[in-house]
């Protein structure tokens, strides 16, 4: 049980598992960028986080996109719309 307490308290670093939620999120993300065009974290909120309210799924989206992130699959830009590409990690 400590062990995977301190799993969880560990910091993310690039190429770390993702977890169950942020596969899904990373997988729906994948899929539009590979379709055409990046969904708005509002799209990936009410797709991936429809058990949220409404005005938490947009929220919900952005801490899974950032910690997706800092784990080196996807980059996102700030202010920018649609502005999460993947990176090489993600593309594998």
């Amino acid at each position: 049980a400590s062990l995977a307490l301190d799993i969880r308290m560990k910091r993310n670093e690039p190429g770390d598992a993702l977890t169950g939620r942020q596969l899904l999120v990373f997988d729906y993300v994948r899929t539009r960028i590979q379709t055409g065009l990046a969904p708005t974290l509002r799209e990936v909120g009410v797709s991936c986080f429809s058990h949220c309210t409404a005005g938490t799924q947009t929220t919900s989206a952005l801490k899974c996109i950032k910690a997706i992130a800092s784990k080196g699959y996807l980059r996102r830009e700030d202010n920018v719309s649609r502005g999460i590409f993947l990176t090489d990690l993600g593309k594998e």
